[in-house]
């Protein structure tokens, strides 16, 4: 296993670039209204493992996010500044979920933000699968092109698994009017990422790399649809088949409500 104190110091090295201190003094987000959805929050805790609740990490990141955010210029809306979900007392299971992600759509909507980040930390089974990834909407172009700038920045994380942006028709994403997005910023369920995902400099730099995607967004779109984050040909088979079963899933937690529908 790796020597996870090695891979937080280089990854708070990172943090410290100049190349990030250099765009947030050019304030390139200046004129932006950002959504940053923490997912998840109040009686639903999301993936779980132990004493380890996804809601939290989900809110650290986010809260970090928007920090950075705000230092290139932005202003920030966060859909939660706590541990509360918009759910009114009375609903439950799948009316409270959808009344939940349908509040926090128009409290985006009402501030008219320029896009949306909705946070989330995956759980699978399988125990191998890691590495962050970022999703959006099939039918949104710039969601797309959101996708891949996120996607690009967060494979330069020392040690992150080299995943690819995919597509999603989570709720959030297919509600929202404004290009979002879906970032899934590691695996609760793989051991070493699990590690990772409760040191604050691991979070800082998730959320630093995903700011730094977002600045890529606006002022070098060329060069991210350039880039691009292509499958590679040896796993192509995989890939299809994980986006066939995510695509059948994702249609029927649509009609749930549900926006943690990915299958990887």
């Amino acid at each position: 296993m790796k020597n996870i104190f090695i891979v937080i110091l280089a990854l708070f090295i990172v943090i410290h670039q100049p190349a990030a201190a250099n765009a947030a003094a050019k304030k390139p987000l200046q004129s932006k209204t950002i959504a940053v959805d923490p997912g998840h929050g109040g009686y639903d805790p999301g993936a779980v493992w132990g004493n380890i609740y996804e809601k939290d990490i989900n809110l650290k990141i986010s809260k970090i996010l928007s920090k950075y955010l705000q230092d290139a210029g932005a202003k920030v809306i966060l859909t939660r500044d706590g541990d509360y979900n918009h759910a009114i007392v009375g609903l439950h299971g799948r009316d409270a979920k959808r009344y939940d992600l349908n509040r926090r759509i128009k409290l985006i909507e009402s501030h008219k933000a320029d896009l949306v980040i909705t946070i989330h930390v995956n759980s699978l089974r399988q125990k191998s699968y890691e590495g962050a990834e970022t999703f959006y909407h099939p039918k949104s172009k710039e969601g797309k092109l959101l996708a891949l700038a996120i996607q690009q920045e967060l494979r330069t994380i020392p040690g992150m698994k080299k995943r690819i942006a995919k597509i999603s028709n989570c709720y959030m994403l297919s509600n929202t009017k404004v290009p979002a997005v879906l970032v899934e910023a590691g695996f609760l369920s793989n051991p070493h990422e699990r590690k990772l995902l409760q040191y604050p400099e691991y979070l800082d730099v998730l959320a630093q790399k995903i700011a730094a995607g977002v600045v890529k967004y606006y002022t070098s779109p060329a060069e991210v649809e350039n880039q691009g984050v292509l499958q590679k040909t040896s796993a192509g088979i995989d890939f299809i088949f994980r986006v066939m079963e995510h695509a059948f899933l994702a249609g029927d937690d649509f009609k749930n409500g549900h926006c943690d529908c990915i299958i990887h």
